[in-house]
């Protein structure tokens, strides 16, 4: 007779959990067309690097961040719409500083450009801080979510 309880069941999520984590990033790298156009993803993924960079540790974008917002928002219609829409207004921004994209600028002056997105939300639908929440929400989610994002130095014993 087969018993289960508290431990059955968290070794069997302990068991799970991984695989189907890995099933979804593979589904997210090979099989999930991207809902948004390559203009879009390049602007992405500077918000992503913006938002949590790269420095002594690894940054969202060493933690797979992008390919996990664009799994996530092929099945959110209401989310891949706010990111469109938060993305060109982005770009819009930037190309008024007399950049090219959000991508070209530098890091200090991609911050700045999004900072003002909480002060001047872009319209009526306040479209600007709608995203900027949202962005900086799933950014964080999915970085610390991940295996990177988990990682902690931990202090050498001299």
């Amino acid at each position: 007779m087969l018993r289960f309880g508290r431990r059955a069941f968290w070794c069997g999520l302990a068991f799970i959990s991984p695989v189907i984590g890995n099933a979804k990033k593979a589904i997210a790298q090979t099989g999930v067309a991207s809902p948004m156009p390559s203009s879009s993803q390049a602007t992405l993924e500077a918000v992503i690097d913006t938002i949590v960079p790269r420095d002594q540790d690894p940054g969202a974008l060493d933690a797979g961040v992008p390919v996990r917002i664009i799994a996530h928002l092929s099945t959110h219609r209401e989310a891949q719409t706010l990111y469109l829409e938060g993305l060109e207004l982005v770009d819009r921004l930037a190309r008024q500083t007399g950049a090219s994209s959000f991508a070209a600028l530098a890091r200090p002056a991609r911050e700045r450009l999004l900072s003002s997105l909480a002060n001047n939300p872009g319209g009526p639908g306040k479209v600007g801080d709608a995203f900027l929440i949202r962005a900086r929400r799933d950014v964080l989610a999915f970085f610390w979510g991940s295996v990177m994002g988990q990682r902690k130095e931990r202090p050498s014993r001299v």
